[in-house]
C-alpha cells in the first residue's frame, strides 16, 4: 500500500513578509513626508495671511465706506425726483426703499434740514409717519446747525466734518436743470454707534481678518481727532506683545478717499490691526495636527488592506492546498479499497479460492470496503449538496432520542473495527427538534465515526444527550466523547475548515477526506444550533451539539 504524503498548510512565505514590510516601510514614509508637507503648506499659509494683513485691513475699510455710501446715496433724492414729488415727499420715498432694501439699518437719526421763515428746521424722516416730521435740534447735532447756519449767511467755505465721524450731511438740490437748481436743504444722517459696534464691524472683521470663526487678528477702530476715542475695540486690542501692526484710514463721510479731500489721510476714523500673538501658530498647528491624523488613519488604511490582502493570498493558498491534499487523499481512499476488491475477486474468478468459509470471507471483505467506497462517494456528494443546496431539505418534529439511537446504530461497523464500547445516556424527557431528520442523522453519523477513527485506542466513545439547563432560546445539548490523544488546541478553530485534516490524522494516516466535521457545522447551523470542541492532548475530545428545542416545549 502506498503512503500519501500530504502537506500542511504553509506559514506566511518569506514574500509575504517582504510585501508588508514595503507596505509599513511605505506607509511609515509617506506619513512622515505628509507630515512635513502640510507643515510647509500651513506656514506658507501663516506667511500669507501675515503679508496680506494690511490688504486685508484695506479690504475692510473699502467694503464699509462703500456700504456707507451706497446707503448715502440710496437716501438722497435726484433733483428730478425732488421737482416731481416734492421735496419732503421724495425723501421719504427714499428713506422708505432703504429701509427695506438695506442689509445694515446703520443709521440712528435721518432728518431732512429746510429753510422755514429764515430758521433751519430738521424734520425726521422714520417709517411709523406719514411724512417728515418737524423736530427739535439735537444736542449732539448743534455744531452742524451752526455751520449750516454760517452757510446761509456765507456761502462756500469748507465742508462741516463730524469729529466724531458720526454725523454726515449731504446738500440737496432741485429745478428743472438735469444737474439740479439751487440748494434747497439738507439731508442729515447720524451713524448708531451701537450698531456700529455690536453688529456691522463685528461682522466686517470677522470677513476679512478673523476667518471660519478664528480670532488671528485684534482690532480697534478709533476717531482721527486728537485726543482720539476708542469707537471699537475686539477686547484685547489694548495688549501689545510687541507685534507688528498694520494702520488705515475709513469712514470718508459718506463720500469715496478721492472724493473727501483728494487724500486717504481724510478718513474720519483709524483702524489698527494687531495679529494676535500665537493664535495664527496654534490654528496652523492644529490644522498640522488634524492632517497628520487623517494622514495616519489613511496609511493605517492602506496597511489593513495590504495586511488584508496578504492574509487573503495566504488563505486562497491554503485553501487550494487543501483541495490539493483532499484530492490526495481521495484517491489514496479510493485506491486502498479497490485494491482490496480488485485482489478478491481475482482469487475468486481463478478459484484460488474454493473453501465455502473463505469465499464468504471474501465476499464480507468486498462487501466492508464497497460499503466503505459508498460512503465516502456520499460524504463527498454530500457535501457538494450543501454548497450548492441548503443542508435541511425538510422541516418536521424530529425525536433526538431515535436519532441518536439510529446513528450508533449505523455506526456500528467502525466502533467495532475501532474496538470501542459506546455509552448512550438519554434523558428521559428529552425534548424533539423541528429539523430533517436524514441530517440530523448523517451530522451525529459523522461525529459518532470520527470519534472511532481518532479516539478509537481509548476504547470508549459516550454519548450524552439532555436539555441544556438556563439557556435561553431552551436548547438540548449533545455531548459525544472519547478518550483518544485529544486536539492541540491550535486547531481547534480550523478544524470545522473544508478539508482540514490535523497533525495526528496526517502522521498515522488515519482515512478520511476531511470534510465530516465541517458538513456537521453546516447542518447543525443550518438547523439554528451551534457546534464546538473541548480537548486537550492525551485527554481526548468532545463535540458539543447544541440544538433549540422544538416550540412546544420552550
Amino acid at each position: 500500500m502506498r503512503t500519501s504524503h500530504v502537506k500542511t498548510p504553509t506559514n506566511p512565505t518569506r514574500i509575504e513578509w517582504s510585501f508588508l514590510a514595503m507596505m509599513i516601510a511605505l506607509c511609515a514614509i509617506l506619513t512622515a513626508l505628509q507630515f512635513r508637507w502640510t507643515g510647509e503648506l500651513a506656514d506658507a499659509e501663516a506667511a500669507r495671511l501675515r503679508a496680506n494683513l494690511t490688504e486685508s485691513a484695506r479690504q475692510l475699510s473699502h467694503a464699509f465706506d462703500s456700504e456707507l455710501s451706497e446707503s448715502c446715496a440710496q437716501l438722497l433724492p435726484s433733483a428730478a425726483e425732488v421737482d416731481s414729488l416734492g421735496r419732503e415727499q421724495a425723501h421719504f420715498a427714499r428713506f422708505n426703499q432703504w429701509s427695506s432694501t438695506t442689509a445694515h439699518p446703520a443709521f440712528r437719526r435721518v432728518a431732512l434740514v429746510v429753510r422755514a421763515g429764515g430758521v433751519l428746521q430738521p424734520l425726521a424722516l422714520n417709517q411709523h409717519a406719514a411724512q417728515p416730521v418737524p423736530i427739535e435740534w439735537p444736542t449732539e447735532w448743534q455744531d452742524l446747525k451752526e455751520d449750516l447756519t454760517r452757510r446761509i449767511k456765507t456761502p462756500g467755505g469748507p465742508r462741516f466734518v463730524s469729529p466724531s465721524g458720526m454725523l454726515l450731511s449731504f446738500a440737496v438740490f432741485g429745478g428743472p436743470r438735469p444737474t439740479g437748481g439751487p440748494n434747497i436743504g439738507w439731508l442729515i444722517v447720524e451713524i448708531d454707534p451701537a450698531y456700529l459696534r455690536e453688529v456691522w464691524l463685528p461682522e466686517l472683521v470677522r470677513n476679512f481678518l478673523n476667518p471660519d470663526g478664528n480670532t488671528f487678528h485684534d482690532v480697534e477702530l478709533k476717531s482721527a481727532q486728537i485726543p482720539a476715542t476708542v469707537i471699537y475695540s475686539s477686547g484685547t486690542a489694548s495688549v501689545n506683545f510687541g507685534e507688528p501692526r498694520v494702520k488705515v484710514r475709513m469712514n470718508f463721510m459718506g463720500h469715496s478717499a478721492d472724493d473727501a479731500g483728494g487724500s486717504p489721510e481724510s478718513g474720519r476714523w483709524i483702524l489698527e490691526v494687531r495679529p494676535r500673538p500665537g493664535a495664527l501658530e496654534a490654528v496652523v498647528s492644529k490644522t498640522r495636527q488634524r492632517n497628520f491624523t487623517l494622514a495616519i488613519m489613511l496609511n493605517a488604511l492602506i496597511l489593513a488592506a495590504g495586511a488584508l490582502l496578504v492574509r487573503h493570498t495566504r488563505r486562497s493558498r491554503q485553501l487550494a492546498e487543501a483541495q490539493m491534499n483532499f484530492v490526495t487523499n481521495v484517491s489514496h481512499e479510493l485506491r486502498t479499497p479497490l485494491t482490496v476488491i480488485r485482489g478478491a475477486a481475482h482469487n475468486l474468478q481463478r478459484g484460488v479460492v474454493q473453501e465455502p468459509a473463505r469465499i464468504e470471507q471474501y465476499a464480507g471483505l468486498i462487501l466492508q470496503h464497497v460499503e466503505q467506497l459508498t460512503a465516502m462517494v456520499e460524504q463527498v456528494l454530500g457535501f457538494a449538496d450543501i454548497r450548492r443546496n441548503s443542508p435541511v431539505t425538510s422541516r418536521q418534529s424530529v425525536s433526538l432520542a431515535d436519532v441518536l439511537r439510529d446513528s450508533v446504530a449505523a455506526c456500528e461497523p467502525d466502533t467495532i473495527a475501532a474496538d470501542c464500547v459506546v455509552e448512550l445516556e438519554i434523558s428521559p424527557s428529552l425534548p424533539s427538534v423541528e429539523g430533517d431528520a436524514a441530517a440530523l442523522r448523517r451530522m451525529f453519523q459523522n461525529l459518532i465515526a470520527n470519534a472511532a477513527k481518532h479516539g478509537g485506542e481509548g476504547g470508549w466513545i459516550g454519548i450524552v444527550a439532555a436539555s441544556s439547563n438556563g439557556s435561553r432560546p431552551a436548547m438540548i445539548e449533545v455531548r459525544i466523547t472519547d478518550r483518544g490523544p485529544g486536539i492541540p488546541e491550535r486547531e481547534h478553530a480550523e478544524i470545522f475548515t473544508q478539508f482540514y485534516r490535523g497533525a495526528v490524522a496526517r502522521e498515522k494516516q488515519i482515512r478520511g477526506s476531511g470534510l465530516g466535521l465541517s458538513l456537521s457545522r453546516e447542518i447543525v447551523e443550518a438547523h439554528g444550533g451551534r457546534i464546538s470542541v473541548e480537548s486537550k492532548p492525551g485527554q481526548g475530545a468532545t463535540f458539543i451539539v447544541h440544538l433549540p428545542e422544538t416550540a412546544s416545549h420552550q
